[in-house]
């Protein structure tokens, strides 16, 4: 819990400096021009949906990405930094990696770190019913084992494919997102316990202002096989979004995530750096 504090106490001048700057930009005018600029920049064409923190956008996107991340529970700290990127070659199709470094800390014990599983996937939209707001996705992506399963950090072997299906809904100033995900684990050692997992996410986003996005997540995970089967963790995350230059497509987010269903997570939270082209 004083962990959980110090955090919090630690990212609310991030987050006031962040919306000062944002309020103290030009007159709505100005902001909505920018906004303007900001969507030609990133080639955005027909029905678009912005990036949560936690949840995937459903429409394909070129952009790059880093998100500093940070969680505590009983007896460990972990943080984490994760470097995203994402080309579209169609506004139908697009090809996402992630690399992260992470760092683990007990306590009473020093810390450890390394590169975590590197991941690698392919985004797919479908613009039947664009004209009803509503963009079908689905995808497939792929874990590989670039991690140290020694030091708590990734796996050294283990392999994973994760198809999903996911679907969003705009209107006006609204923006639903919905994501399924099933984790299938392959490549295990003789006698080694492996679990599948059923992972899913829903986002609601409102643009508040030209230049500001104001969302809350709901992230969940269900333990399908193995040991711990039936175990299901869920968080809630609310999160800010500001654009905070102007005619910039840079965006920075911040959101906390607090667990509704485990008491081995005390809290998390993710700061996050969007660029777009």
């Amino acid at each position: 819990m004083t962990c959980r504090w110090r955090f919090l106490r630690l990212c609310t001048p991030i987050c006031t400096l962040a919306i000062g700057a944002t309020l103290g930009l030009p007159s709505e005018a100005g902001a909505q021009e920018s906004h303007s600029h900001q969507e030609e920049a990133a080639h955005h064409t027909g029905l678009h949906f912005s990036h949560p923190l936690l949840t995937e956008s459903v429409s394909p996107d070129t952009k790059i990405r880093i998100n500093l991340g940070a969680a505590w529970s009983d007896g460990e700290r972990e943080q984490e930094i994760e470097l995203e990127g994402e080309y579209a070659f169609h506004r139908s199709f697009s090809i996402e990696f992630g690399a992260p470094i992470v760092f683990v800390q007990p306590d009473g014990a020093s810390s450890v770190s390394g590169i975590g599983n590197f991941e690698v996937a392919l985004k797919f939209a479908n613009y039947a019913f664009e004209d009803h707001g509503v963009l079908l996705g689905y995808g497939v992506e792929f874990g590989v084992p670039t991690g140290d399963a020694t030091d708590g950090i990734g796996s050294d072997h283990l392999w994973e494919v994760e198809p999903f299906l996911n679907i969003g809904y705009k209107h006006d100033h609204f923006e639903l997102v919905a994501f399924s995900i099933f984790g299938i684990p392959f490549n295990q050692n003789a006698g080694e316990d492996v679990e599948t997992e059923l992972a899913y996410n829903f986002s609601g986003l409102v643009h508040v202002a030209p230049r500001v996005q104001a969302l809350v997540e709901l992230t969940g995970q269900t333990v399908m096989s193995g040991d711990e089967a039936g175990q299901t963790v869920l968080l809630l995350s609310p999160g800010i979004k500001v654009a905070p230059f102007a005619r910039s497509p840079l965006f920075l987010g911040f959101g906390v995530s607090v667990p509704l269903t485990t008491e081995e997570l005390d809290a998390s939270a993710r700061f996050s750096l969007f660029h777009h082209f």
